[in-house]
């Protein structure tokens, strides 16, 4: 701690893209804590909340109360919201919970002012249809359990009934198969950037085993229209041992960017 009256809390490149430090003035006088980044950890966000709390922004703020109304099962509104207050209450009017933070001096981090955790409404009904269960906050959720037991990938109705299962939630599969992407961006790339790596990926095969072939093509504006890859051991078994026919076959991507993907096979001269 550089002094007896701040705290400076250091965000490094695994955290985020740009390291920020944040000096919090007077931070000995409260409860102090750190909300989440905007990078996932691959763990449930824990939902952890404190008068005197702090948090980067008053989105992770928002991020965080979501995830702590979905496990305690009840829903909030926004009072009021502008760039230096975040003022939030319970769905059911007159009920005592409420949360308010404001934003701390000129930075951009949020400190919890005031927070009641009691409610005066029932809290009995699941609330199926839950305001906070957007599809951001249950990426979050399902992003460590994208890999299933049996090696597979996560699907939407899988999103779906795990949402089921541990809030009592029935989202719908718009919703679910939104979050399923969300999360596998986050831990794959977006298709933005799979499409960026493929002139290094060409370059690194031909580089590792220079019997690859590959072929990039692009339009005149850059966007992309095929990539050619056969392997090496295919080209030489083809011109030695496969009768000189080629079929080629195609299946439609049903992907964000459409396309075809085409494969060419050969049959045996013995058989």
């Amino acid at each position: 701690m550089p002094g007896t009256s701040e705290v400076r809390y250091n965000v490094t490149a695994s955290d985020s893209d740009n390291a920020t430090t944040w000096v919090i003035p007077r931070a000995d006088s409260y409860s102090f804590g750190i909300g989440r980044s905007n990078t996932l950890a691959a763990q449930e966000p824990r939902t952890m909340i404190y008068k005197g709390q702090f948090f980067p922004s008053k989105k992770d703020l928002k991020r965080l109360v979501g995830h702590f109304a979905m496990h305690q099962n009840f829903e909030w509104k926004v009072k009021r919201s502008n760039k230096t207050i975040l003022h939030l209450v319970c769905i059911i009017n007159d009920c005592t919970w409420k949360l308010r933070a404001m934003r701390r001096d000129n930075g951009t981090y949020f400190q919890v002012r005031s927070f009641v955790n009691e409610h005066s409404c029932l809290l009995e009904e699941i609330h199926r249809r839950h305001r906070q269960a957007s599809a951001v906050i249950i990426r979050e959720v399902i992003a460590p359990k994208l890999q299933q037991h049996d090696g597979r990938l996560m699907r939407p109705k899988d999103v779906i009934a795990d949402t089921k299962t541990m809030y009592g939630i029935q989202i719908m599969y718009s919703k679910a198969h939104d979050a399923l992407q969300y999360a596998l961006s986050l831990s794959y790339g977006t298709y933005e950037e799979t499409f960026q790596l493929l002139p290094s990926f060409a370059y690194v095969l031909e580089q590792q085993n220079p019997s690859i072939i590959t072929d990039l093509q692009c339009a005149d504006d850059g966007k992309f229209l095929y990539f050619f890859m056969p392997l090496g051991s295919s080209i030489r078994g083809f011109q030695g041992y496969m009768r000189l026919v080629i079929a080629v076959d195609g299946t439609h991507l049903k992907g964000r960017f459409g396309g075809t993907m085409f494969v060419s096979t050969a049959q045996d001269r013995n058989e």
